[in-house]
């Protein structure tokens, strides 16, 4: 049995990603700019540095202004996390909890979001440790967000198993050595081929950890 799972937050624990997706539209529809894409399928997993870079891909005075613009839009319109918030979490932490399973968030997301997302949704008891992309170097699918968090709970590359749905994070969590479980999106397709296995509902997690196969 596996003694952690290390989860990503968008798009895993909590459904974010349209929402995010959405407000990105409507800010610049108000702005009547048209952005460089419109498919949600080519934000998924990107830290917040690599959107801005692909939206505004040549202008870097240009970027940074419309940046600071989002951010005052973006607090003006915040997520509700507990309405987004995968219905299964919460089951999940309680049983992995029960099993002596640590349990560790692992995301692109800025650490304010994570952090208001644990204690709005009252995640906060059954979390071993968090990490967010801007406390490290590189983004996904660079392996140090992972190697980082491996480290933090103390425990063998062996011993982990990581969730997550955009190709990027499970690049990631394979660079870093761990087995990648890939939670299927409901509303979109992504390319999850290289993780080890996929899953319809975070659920399946807990049984997916007992399995003689993914024993470390």
């Amino acid at each position: 049995m596996k003694k952690a799972v290390i989860f990503d937050m968008d798009g895993v624990l909590a459904y974010t990603e349209n929402f995010y997706f959405k407000r990105r539209m409507n800010f610049f529809d108000e702005l009547k700019i048209e952005p460089t894409t419109r498919k949600i399928q080519d934000f998924i997993g990107l830290s917040s540095n690599m959107i801005w870079e692909m939206l505004i891909p040549k202008d870097e005075k240009k970027r940074e202004l419309f940046k600071e613009k989002y951010l005052k839009y973006s607090k003006e319109h915040k997520i509700n996390f507990l309405e987004v918030l995968n219905p299964s979490t919460k089951e999940v932490f309680s049983k992995l909890k029960e099993k002596n399973i640590k349990i560790a968030i692992a995301s692109s997301s800025g650490k304010q979001d994570i952090l208001r997302m644990v204690k709005e949704c009252e995640l906060d008891n059954y979390i071993n440790f968090m990490i967010s992309g801007e406390e490290c170097k590189k983004s996904k699918p660079d392996p140090e967000i992972y190697i980082k968090t491996v480290k933090a709970l103390d425990l063998l590359s062996t011993e982990v198993l990581v969730v997550e749905d955009s190709t990027l994070g499970i690049r990631s969590g394979k660079s870093a050595g761990l087995m990648v479980g890939a939670l299927v999106p409901k509303d979109y397709y992504m390319d999850q081929s290289e993780a080890d296995f996929q899953i319809n509902d975070l659920i399946e997690v807990i049984n997916m950890i007992s399995l003689e196969k993914f024993k470390g």
